[in-house]
């Protein structure tokens, strides 16, 4: 049986940005859920993160390093890391165009 892929709307319960994402559910053309994108979700996370990396013993940079993070013990760096390098890919696709 394959199942058919349907789109919802999404939009940013910040900025109000909308986007699609796929859904097992059929969702008509007027329903939407909400979330937070990239931007917003990194605005309202990353002082919390700031926080928990000072009380680590680390210096609070998440967000911040796109390609290099000395802070090898923590527990974001990967995430960080990753985030910074897609943004970087986000930025030069942006200015290819």
């Amino acid at each position: 049986m394959v199942q058919r892929v349907h789109k919802l709307r999404v939009k940013c319960m910040k900025c109000d940005k909308e986007w699609h994402k796929e859904s097992s559910v059929s969702w008509g053309p007027e329903d939407f859920t909400s979330s937070l994108c990239d931007i917003c979700f990194r605005e309202v996370i990353s002082p919390v993160i700031h926080k928990k990396q000072l009380r680590e013993g680390n210096f609070d940079c998440f967000g911040k390093p796109v390609e290099y993070c000395d802070q090898l013990e923590c527990k974001y760096r990967e995430w960080c890391l990753r985030w910074g390098q897609a943004e970087k890919v986000g930025k030069k696709v942006a200015r290819s165009r």
